[in-house]
């Protein structure tokens, strides 16, 4: 904003202001000011200058900090507008476990300090916080900051505690109760749910793979993605091999140990061979129950990548997206399928033979022919 005005005029209206007897005193501060306007020396000067209102940096530029603290300023003040040194020793004051005066302050103060030259100093001369107690990037791990986090509802949490030890208990010691099949399976056998990330390929595509393995021991998959012509059999390999890794880690499956043991007398024999048929009906030999194979596997949709525009013949176009797709395994060990096998024979020993013509009683009789 610029202000265009002869530097006379500008003059001759502030001499005025000062000679009459109604001046203010903000018009005598403010003469030298508009005195130093006028460049040019002489009366006859009537050259015109600009006033420029506008300063020439913004004010971000122009600020300078005021490294003298204000008298009138509160302590707390003085510590959040001083020094770097003393803005952080308030946030450490702040974030100790100690906040004033408390019962263990005498305990604290007694406690013994580093020797001398020993101090954790950080490049700046700050002091560097405790590893044992702060991560590197300043969240604090004492139990009490971390309690509302880690234990939300200790109340619920110890009635819940309570309610399992009194069911866990109760089952063990009644002798008319039952343990669910379902809770006794996941306690006998062990499985693992292993999901990838979104691939770039669509559903038809991958659900290919996923028939593929099936029902196949972990072995076999491997060989079988390993020498496939398609483009994500590669990606699926390595989906295997890291859910095998987790599986062996985290589950302790697939630790069998070696097929062939020493006998009483030095030699060797071969561990119990079981034969079982499967649900597809394929006749397996298993001689190691904690073998490793694919139970499940399935494909699930997944965003679009992107999307381009696709022409067409006379002038038409179409939208052409790019898809994506995961793909799930479930790992299990061979163990389930020798339950499952033992289980679908024992129900054949249920239901006895098959009769062509089961004596039953015969209903829905009609007094005429039904043809």
């Amino acid at each position: 904003m610029t202000l265009n005005m002869p530097s006379r005029r500008l003059l001759r209206s502030a001499s005025a202001l000062t000679s009459s007897s109604t001046s203010s005193t903000t018009a005598n501060a403010l003469l030298p000011a508009l005195q130093s306007l006028s460049l040019a020396s002489g009366p006859s000067c009537t050259s015109t200058r600009s006033l420029h209102t506008t300063p020439p940096r913004a004010w971000l530029f122009n600020s300078k900090k005021n490294s003298k603290p204000d008298p009138s300023a509160s302590p707390l003040d003085k510590q959040l507008t001083g020094t770097a040194d003393a803005r952080q020793q308030l946030i450490n004051r702040l974030q100790g476990r100690l906040q004033g005066p408390a019962m263990f302050q005498d305990e604290a103060a007694a406690a013994p300090a580093e020797a001398p030259g020993q101090e954790n100093k950080a490049p700046g001369g700050r002091q560097k916080k405790d590893p044992r107690y702060y991560t590197p990037w300043g969240a604090s791990l004492v139990k009490e900051h971390l309690g509302r986090g880690a234990d939300p509802d200790p109340r619920s949490r110890v009635r819940w505690e309570r309610k399992m030890v009194i069911r866990q208990v109760t089952r063990g010691t009644d002798a008319f109760s039952v343990e669910p099949r379902a809770e006794k399976i996941a306690r006998t056998e062990r499985a693992l749910r292993s999901k990838s990330p979104f691939l770039a390929t669509s559903v038809k595509k991958l659900v290919m793979l996923a028939r593929q393995v099936q029902g196949k021991t972990l072995e076999d998959a491997l060989v079988q993605m390993r020498y496939s012509k398609k483009k994500m059999a590669k990606e699926v390999r390595i989906q295997l091999e890291l859910a095998r890794d987790l599986a062996i880690a985290e589950r302790g499956m697939g630790l069998g140990g070696k097929k062939k043991v020493e006998g009483e007398d030095g030699k060797e024999e071969k561990k119990e061979v079981v034969k079982i048929q499967t649900k597809d009906g394929k006749h397996l030999q298993i001689d190691d129950p904690t073998r490793m194979y694919v139970a499940e596997a399935w494909v699930g949709r997944g965003p679009w990548r992107g999307r381009r525009v696709y022409h067409h013949g006379r002038g038409r176009m179409s939208l052409q997206k790019s898809p994506s797709t995961s793909i799930s395994v479930v790992l299990k060990e061979e163990k389930t399928r020798i339950r499952e096998h033992q289980e679908r024979e024992a129900k054949k020993f249920r239901q006895g033979p098959w009769v062509h013509l089961p004596d039953r009683p015969v209903t829905a009789q009609r007094p005429y022919y039904s043809w």
